[in-house]
């Protein structure tokens, strides 16, 4: 497996940009989460041969199942990918995950077997990097500071108000990595707020910015990343999500470096119930989780694992 290494290709975006390329030291270290569920999966054909690999993992903290990469050699069969995902889908029900989710290129040549296995797009993304040294100036009279519990009820407020309600069980408020932080304008009014997640070859960054803020908006998102706490010469990625255009508009003028576009993708596993339930600033003060790497052989016609 190891041998193949330069293979693999990531489905995990998060976990690419702050804990770099599958099998790179610095994943594998980052990997030693015991708390988390993980598991491999190694389709083979009818003919015995080792036709498609993924790996998924889930935190204990969330509902969704994450695909973190996958082995697809050029002599694999169409099928041979819909019968893994399907080996990776039912894994992760066994686990309790509502969702299990990738973040591909459209242009991928395994796009279709996705759609076929299930999945679905529910956004797209672009990444942008801001590269050290973060010399450049903002130009805004403000700056991020790390939330508190008085600002949760603003904060989920923004969140229900940004993003479309059949996105928002998949989309959380928070991974509970990382304390994230909040603007205010100069009035007290909450105008945007940042997910972060730390890893030791960068630090990715969700903003959820009020497309009427009266505060600039290229100008306050490089504010954000000055304001980033601990960064250690370490490269930011701010996304962009399809919901809130304004974000990539506002990027575009930025110093940033602009990546490719990336089609989230969702296999549902478990219809949800909507259920009113309070987000404690206690739940945002978890520490982290991660796993083991238990590998199975998917064999037969279904890949049942």
């Amino acid at each position: 497996m190891f041998r193949h290494r330069g293979q693999f290709q990531s489905l995990d975006t998060i976990r690419a940009l702050t804990c770099g390329a599958p099998f790179s030291w610095s994943n594998i270290i980052s990997s030693i989460r015991p708390a988390d569920l993980s598991y491999m999966g190694i389709y083979e054909n009818q003919d015995g041969e080792r036709s498609a690999v993924g790996h998924i993992t889930k935190s204990p903290k969330l509902s969704t199942a994450q695909i973190n990469f996958l082995l697809v050699p050029p002599n694999s069969r169409q099928e041979d990918l819909v019968f893994l995902m399907e080996a990776l889908v039912k894994e992760a029900g066994a686990w309790g995950a509502k969702q299990i989710m990738a973040e591909i290129s459209p242009e991928a040549a395994y796009f279709p077997e996705f759609r076929r296995a299930g999945f679905v797009v529910f956004s797209k993304q672009r990444i942008y990097r801001f590269a050290p040294p973060y010399t450049f100036q903002s130009g805004v009279n403000v700056h991020w500071q790390t939330w508190t519990s008085d600002d949760i009820p603003a904060v989920r407020t923004l969140h229900q108000t940004l993003v479309p309600p059949l996105i928002q069980p998949i989309e959380p408020l928070t991974r509970l990595e990382s304390l994230g932080l909040v603007c205010y304008d100069e009035k007290g009014e909450l105008q945007a707020f940042a997910d972060l997640v730390y890893g030791p070859v960068g630090v990715w960054v969700l903003p959820f910015v009020h497309p009427q803020s009266p505060l600039e908006p290229t100008g306050m998102l490089q504010q954000l990343v000055l304001d980033l706490p601990d960064l250690n010469g370490r490269p930011v990625y701010l996304v962009s999500r399809s919901y809130q255009p304004w974000i990539d508009s506002a990027l575009e003028s930025s110093p940033a470096e602009q990546g490719s576009e990336q089609a989230l993708l969702v296999r549902y596993i478990a219809l949800r119930q909507r259920v009113t339930a309070g987000l404690t600033f206690s739940q945002l003060e978890n520490g982290n989780a991660e796993p083991t790497y238990p590998v199975t052989s998917i064999t037969g016609n279904k890949g049942s694992g």
